[in-house]
């Protein structure tokens, strides 16, 4: 009986000591800096990953741009004007929707990183040259000088 007795009165020692408050109220206090800054930490790390997938998103659009060019230039036949419309169209649709909902979170995380937003590319950046206009040699408005415009001939703004 006598041990427990001795043991209680230690126990009560520490626990009323006047130091014990405020060992305590340190150790809370540290302990909400290093969850506020990790958690700071994390959210920095998730706005660098974001920018860092724009990025290599905007490396990808350019590096298909430059592929585009390069296989229209080697391509002497073009597709039928109906299906490379439906498919910029498409294209197009796509890009919109996934540029709008990302520009804004894009812009929130440059700001917590404290960077600035990229220079915007030129519009006529990676758009490939107009195609020359197809003329009918049968035709008899047209001649080998003047070639004819249609529609179906002239660039569509693409990305």
């Amino acid at each position: 009986m006598d041990k427990i007795k001795q043991q209680a009165n230690i126990v009560r020692q520490l626990l009323f000591a006047g130091d014990t408050a405020q060992i305590y109220q340190q150790t809370v206090t540290r302990t909400w800096d290093i969850l506020r800054e990790t958690s700071q930490l994390i959210w920095l790390v998730i706005c660098l990953t974001f920018v860092g997938g724009e990025w290599f998103y905007r490396r990808s659009v350019q590096l298909g741009r430059d592929t585009r060019t390069w296989y229209n230039g080697l391509s002497s036949q073009t597709a039928s004007p109906g299906e490379s419309q439906s498919m910029e169209t498409t294209g197009q649709a796509l890009l919109d929707t996934v540029q709008s909902g990302a520009h804004y979170l894009l812009s929130q995380a440059r700001k917590q990183l404290g960077l600035q937003e990229p220079p915007a590319p030129p519009a006529t950046a990676g758009v490939p040259p107009a195609p020359k206009p197809l003329v009918d040699p049968l035709a008899p408005s047209a001649s080998a000088d003047t070639p004819t415009l249609s529609p179906e001939s002239t660039p569509k703004d693409l990305l």
